[in-house]
């Protein structure tokens, strides 16, 4: 019966034809993202006196583009039904390819005269993310629908642990194993601070120290004049220690709690989604007490902008939490993920702007910066605190790209990988 009801549902890894919509569908919707993600990669890359240049530039060769990136996907069989995650790397792997056939065939056809090299780099990267945002959601959504048939199907005896394999049964788990999550936020919370005697203040030592050493190099050392500049470091450089360590903890939220994975049933995602939500408790705490200070020292007055800052930290969050799940998969199978995130975190640490102004970057490689994972959410926090404005209608779409792209891949994963953690821990 249980056998039955798992190859009804899905093997691991495997997309059933039920999940894959037709091939027709497939292209109108590529068509119209890659149409809208190449005018928003303009749209990014110049600002709006420029925009004006360069668009008709845009519009001639948005056909071009659009039919070379559909074709390569077409031709690396990105439209053909895939078993397993295959079709994943297909459809990245045609959109970059495709991408890369555009700009040759723009160079030779019509020149590279009023287009953006750095246009194409950012169609790609959005491209990509859509493309595989919606297919993925296509899938969980088919996926969920074949486990309720085959569920309410008149069998004498039903596994309910295979209830858990779609992302509406796993969010319905998640809240009723609240209680375990709570425990597991609190047991780390509690084993970080055990036996000391000042606690939660231990967290609030590293920050402040950071503003003294910060202040002391900054400004009398090398000398930077910017008023202010120790607190716009810090805007960043909390949301970096948040994003930091909620990635290096979901490395070990399945390998180093294999006993629990062994023993209990229970949605395997309250792991990695524990550990992003410990460092969004200390990020909070901290945040709450080293903000004020610092605007009270730097007399930075509040702001309407600033009444934003939930939406950006619940869309960071999301995308913590999607790295995670891709982080605890990844982990699961590679134990060498571990070191080489460490080396990532401090390639990104140095694309993210957080020591220097995105404004200060130069031009032809800003919209690069911007696309970088953390980017968006720490631009985010300074313009909404620093600048004490509201951020770009650019900086929202970077940032929810990332936040749902990365959660829809992280979930496809985890549920696809998840019934083979008890052989790898």
């Amino acid at each position: 019966m249980s056998v039955a009801i798992h190859d009804a549902i899905d093997a691991p890894l495997e997309v059933p034809r039920l999940q894959r919509p037709s091939w027709w569908l497939s292209v109108a919707l590529d068509a119209l993202l890659a149409i809208g993600s190449y005018l928003a990669a303009y749209w990014l890359r110049f600002s709006a006196e420029e925009i004006t240049t360069f668009l008709p530039s845009a519009w001639a060769t948005m056909t071009i583009v659009v039919v070379a990136q559909l074709s390569v996907v077409a031709l690396v069989r990105g439209y053909a039904p895939r078993p397993r995650v295959d079709w994943l790397v297909r459809v990245v792997g045609g959109v970059i390819f495709g991408t890369v056939a555009a700009g040759v065939l723009v160079a030779v056809i019509a020149g590279f005269e009023g287009v953006s090299r750095l246009a194409f780099v950012a169609d790609a990267i959005l491209l990509s993310t859509m493309a595989v945002g919606w297919r993925g959601v296509w899938v969980l959504r088919r996926r969920a629908q074949a486990s309720v048939e085959i569920l309410n199907q008149d069998f004498d005896l039903i596994d309910r642990a295979e209830e858990m394999t779609t992302v509406g049964s796993v969010i319905a788990s998640l809240y009723s194993y609240r209680e375990l999550l709570k425990n597991l936020v609190l047991k780390d919370l509690k084993l970080k601070y055990r036996g000391s005697v000042f606690g939660f203040l231990w967290s609030l030592a590293n920050p402040l120290l950071m503003v003294v050493v910060y202040t002391i190099a900054f400004t009398f050392i090398l000398r930077i004049r910017t008023a202010g500049f120790v607190y716009y470091l810090m805007l960043g450089q909390l949301a970096w220690t948040y994003f930091a360590g909620s990635a290096l903890m979901s490395t070990g939220a399945i390998v180093d709690n294999g006993g629990l994975v062994k023993s209990v049933r229970f949605p395997r995602a309250i792991l990695p989604i524990g550990a992003v939500l410990f460092n969004l408790v200390q990020y909070a705490l901290t945040t709450a007490v080293i903000l004020p200070a610092m605007m009270l020292w730097y007399r930075a007055a509040p702001a309407p902008s600033m009444l934003l800052f939930p939406v950006m930290l619940a869309l960071q969050t999301l995308f913590s939490v999607g790295v995670a799940l891709i982080l605890a998969t990844a982990t699961a199978f590679f134990r060498d993920v571990r070191h080489l995130l460490e080396i990532a975190l401090s390639v990104l640490f140095w694309t993210t702007p957080i020591v220097y102004r995105l404004s200060d970057v130069p031009e032809g490689l800003r919209l690069l910066i911007l696309l970088s994972p953390m980017s968006p959410y720490v631009v985010g926090y300074q313009t909404m605190f620093f600048s004490r404005e509201w951020p770009a209608a650019s900086i929202w779409l970077v940032a929810a790209t990332h936040a749902l792209g990365a959660f829809v891949v992280g979930a496809l994963l985890f549920l696809a990988f998840e019934d083979r953690f008890t052989e790898q821990v």
